[in-house]
């Protein structure tokens, strides 16, 4: 290669270059389905050929964090080594062998800083390993929770007393007693009247075990070096500008055939380090300084690593029956493959996309789903979103087809087996006719027994329309919108007719008897509540009629 960091390159259109190009486009094409451009890169005239490399430079650090603070925790004994760190800023991290790393990764780990050990008296408890119990202040005890301290525990009683006599005209008395309400006090059965318990977290003794040195009477200090190893990378990617054009390049970008042209690794990369391309020196300086700028007396860099990558990409332009597209050429796991860009098959499903916007809520909507299966086909880079869109569309309205013909059986079945049920039950029904203690006429459900079944087989009926309208129908496959009302309707039907064979089945099991009884049952407490509501109502406004009368009598006398 003549030049290594080239820009761009014009290529001679030979033989070669036309037969690359098109056999590419033809492969291209290959990959979708269901298009009339399958050989069309036979018949394009290459007008372009240029070779312009997308290149990577990057800077990627591994940073090794180190922050120094104090600990405390319960001294039982430990071996202490001699002191030598008094304060944290005595404490040089950088001279530990903490955690270390050959690749970049990201890590964490704390640890003990030999020689700054040292214990100290509890401050709390003052080195007896006890402190006052704060639940009851040192007292040992705490008021009782039944009497609440008092000692004594209300409690009331009723008795029927003779309070007073009732005095006749002839000097006759009778006594009149009524039921007389009394408060007395017992003594507490839980602090046997004192008012105190012992405290419950201390159990009388006033003090307990010190919360800060577990009852050792000592803590001990030292002083930890949190250590975090951190992976940071920068990037960038320089592209031609004709990346605009074929916006699939960028988002592969990670699967590129990629060639070192620049690789270093150590322990710091200087500036000026690379100087073979201006533009991606000064690049690789610039985040050569911004790694720079995050270490500290707290962040250290362990190694970097710098590198400036070239991928191989031939831009393309050519015509086909009239009109100018723009593509381009990489290797991705060592094979050529051509990214299109705009090209007669992403025009081809853009023009059925519209299309299918366009059939979609009408007799057309299942056209709509099939230009949406022949889109799918073609598997063009950007168009997904889109699709989805209006395949989720296209769903909804089938299902709503769906559910319109269970709902133009429900009510062609409710108009039509309704009135066969009740003519059943009410002059066909072998039950009915051959249970002569149904035949009683004083038996009061009687004839009931039509209307109760057919109410029985409506609610039976709206239910499974309810079940079947959430069910997912979109995997259905008719020629016509008709066809899914239809699928609909049989569905329905055959439900129903399973609903009416179970119904008419178990009416010789005496179901019908059983639920009509019940149903009689029911509508006699109805009946019954409705009854007293009426009456209620009628007492109640009697009532404030009284009130407002009364209301108006004493204005009257007062005013």
């Amino acid at each position: 290669m003549d030049n290594k960091y080239l820009r761009n390159k014009v290529l001679t259109i030979d033989d070669a270059a036309r037969r690359r190009v098109r056999d590419l486009i033809n492969e291209y094409a290959s990959r979708s389905e269901g298009h009339p451009f399958v050989d069309y890169g036979n018949e394009i005239q290459l007008e372009k050929y240029e070779l312009s490399p997308i290149y990577v430079v990057n800077l990627r650090s591994q940073f090794d964090h180190r922050h120094v603070e104090e600990k405390m925790r319960p001294y039982k004994n430990d071996q202490i080594y001699m002191r030598k760190y008094y304060r944290p800023s005595d404490v040089d991290v950088w001279q530990f062998n903490l955690l270390t790393t050959e690749r970049f990764v990201h890590n964490g780990k704390s640890f003990e800083v030999t020689g700054s050990h040292h214990a100290e008296t509890c401050t709390k408890c003052g080195g007896s390993g006890k402190m006052t119990c704060p639940a009851c202040g040192g007292s040992g005890t705490q008021p009782c929770s039944s009497c609440n301290g008092n000692g004594q525990i209300k409690k009331t009683r009723s008795n029927y007393v003779h309070t007073k006599d009732k005095v006749y005209s002839d000097g006759h008395r009778e006594p009149i007693y009524e039921y007389v309400t009394e408060t007395y006090y017992v003594k507490c059965s839980n602090c046997g009247g004192s008012g105190e318990v012992d405290c419950y977290k201390c159990g009388g003794d006033c003090r307990v075990t010190c919360d800060i040195c577990a009852g050792w009477g000592k803590n001990l200090f030292y002083y930890v070096i949190d250590q975090k190893l951190d992976d940071y990378l920068l990037a960038e990617y320089y592209y031609h500008p004709n990346v605009a054009k074929v916006a699939e390049i960028v988002d592969l970008k990670q699967d590129y055939n990629r060639v070192r042209l620049f690789h270093e690794r150590s322990s710091s990369i200087p500036k000026g380090y690379y100087s073979e391309d201006g533009e991606f020196a000064d690049k690789l300086d610039s985040f050569i300084g911004q790694h720079d700028k995050k270490t500290d007396s707290h962040n250290h860099i362990l190694f970097q690593e710098a590198e400036v990558q070239r991928v191989e990409v031939w831009w393309v332009q050519y015509s086909y029956q009239g009109k100018t597209y723009d593509g381009c050429i990489s290797q991705k796991n060592g094979k050529d493959y051509f990214y299109a860009g705009v090209s007669p098959i992403t025009e081809l499903a853009d023009k059925w996309l519209k299309e299918a916007k366009k059939k979609l809520g009408g007799v057309g909507t299942v056209k709509a789903r099939k230009i949406l299966e022949q889109v799918e086909k073609l598997h063009v880079y950007g168009r997904s979103i889109e699709q989805k869109d209006l395949e989720s569309k296209v769903s909804g309205h089938l299902n709503m087809l769906y559910n319109m013909g269970n709902d133009l059986m429900f009510w062609l079945i409710a108009l039509v087996g309704t009135p066969f049920l009740f003519n059943f039950y009410s002059e066909l029904n072998p039950v009915l006719r051959y249970a002569h203690f149904l035949n009683d006429p004083n038996w009061a459900p009687y004839g009931w027994v039509p209307v109760v079944q057919c109410i029985l087989f409506l609610v039976l009926l709206w239910i499974a329309k309810v079940v079947i309208d959430f069910g997912e129908h979109s995997k259905e496959r008719h020629a016509t919108v008709f066809g899914y009302v239809l699928s609909g309707m049989g569905l329905y039907l055959l439900i129903a007719v399973g609903i009416l064979a179970v119904m008419l089945g178990l009416n010789y099991l005496g179901l019908s008897v059983l639920t009509t009884g019940a149903f009689w049952l029911a509508w006699q407490v109805v009946k019954i509540a409705l009854i007293v509501l009426v009456y209620a109502i009628m007492i109640g406004y009697a009532l404030m009629k009284w009130l407002l009368g009364l209301l108006v009598k004493l204005w009257h006398f007062i005013f």
